[in-house]
């Protein structure tokens, strides 16, 4: 699948979920939320390596869905009719390379240069009866390889903020084109009335880009807690439901988080299907820890995070880290 051709699917994407728009069903809430993140390993620290960057833009719809998308959430196991039901898209960008960016031949003990341009399609249930959670259900398609623009994108950002430029990408991955379905459950225990949560999570990815199971917790300590269910990120890394319903005029808390996944298969050091493409051997758990803070006011919601990750193949020398900064609107 070239570049133009995922834009085309991307587009279509876009106006099936405008679609979704006509015909709303009764709701509470009737505004949707736009969120650009950026992830970076240079947020985090000097080191640029590894998971180096990520862009997603993710849209949320309001509440107010057609009948005929809640009919169709009615099929899942996990849809109560009084949930709240929304969909959501994203488009997004990811960038991996390893430890030495000059280096101009394959590093057989660190982790193959790819990229990974995608694109998908959501639902999301709100269940506030009997205890609050959230369930996610998306399929994802992209495409791995040269055609994600992951080189010539990452080459002129660092060509702008006069960086070294990576000379390895002639060994990426190979162009293969990527399905999978992500499943995701958040549940929000209250300690103290909106002002002290745990948010727990447990969830699946499962396809050709990554499959794995994930589970953990993030401990919250602020005011409006209710308005969303924490910080918005960037798979794998363990993200809340993208979008936010403030109760208050202005909400903030700070966080810590833990979170863990068995990994079964993930294309970006697993290499390409046909086995023809740099590879490393991958550790099956993965740890992520995470901290940072979230404001609120108005329509606008900012999140910054911090993400410590543990090892991902059996020779990587040492953890990584990275940033997260989201930007979120409702309208």
């Amino acid at each position: 699948m070239s570049t133009t051709r995922l834009q085309r699917l991307t587009l279509t994407c876009l106006t099936a979920s405008l679609a979704l728009l006509s015909a709303p069903a009764n709701a509470n809430d009737h505004k949707g939320t736009l969120t650009l993140s950026l992830e970076n390993d240079l947020f985090a620290s000097s080191r640029d390596r590894h998971y180096t960057h990520g862009t997603e833009i993710n849209y949320v719809s309001d509440a107010y869905v057609p009948d005929w998308f809640r009919d169709f959430a009615s099929w899942m196991p996990f849809y109560s009719p009084n949930d709240e039901t929304r969909f959501s898209w994203s488009l997004g960008q990811q960038f991996f390379t390893p430890t030495d960016l000059q280096a101009t031949a394959v590093q057989v003990d660190d982790r193959p240069y790819a990229g990974w341009l995608y694109t998908s399609l959501g639902l999301l249930t709100d269940h506030q009866d009997n205890g609050r959670h959230v369930d996610s259900l998306e399929l994802i398609i992209g495409i791995v390889g040269p055609d994600s623009g992951a080189e010539s994108v990452q080459r002129e950002v660092h060509q702008f903020i006069g960086s070294d430029v990576a000379r390895g990408w002639d060994n990426q991955l190979d162009n293969e084109v990527t399905f999978d379905i992500s499943y995701d459950r958040q549940w929000m225990l209250p300690i103290t009335n909106n002002h002290v949560d745990i948010v727990t999570h447990a969830g699946f990815m499962l396809g050709s880009s990554q499959r794995f199971a994930s589970s953990g917790l993030t401990l919250r300590i602020g005011s409006g807690l209710s308005s969303d269910f924490g910080p918005p990120l960037i798979r794998p890394v363990a993200s809340a439901a993208r979008y936010f319903k403030p109760d208050q005029a202005f909400f903030w808390y700070i966080f810590i988080g833990a979170h863990g996944r068995y990994v079964d298969h993930n294309i970006f050091l697993d290499g390409n299907a046909d086995g023809d493409s740099h590879r490393v051997k991958k550790e099956r758990w993965v740890g992520d820890a995470q901290a940072g803070a979230v404001v609120g006011w108005d329509n606008w919601r900012v999140t910054l995070t911090h993400i410590q990750r543990s090892y991902e193949f059996k020779k990587q020398r040492e953890s990584n880290q990275f940033g997260s900064l989201s930007i979120s609107y409702r309208f």
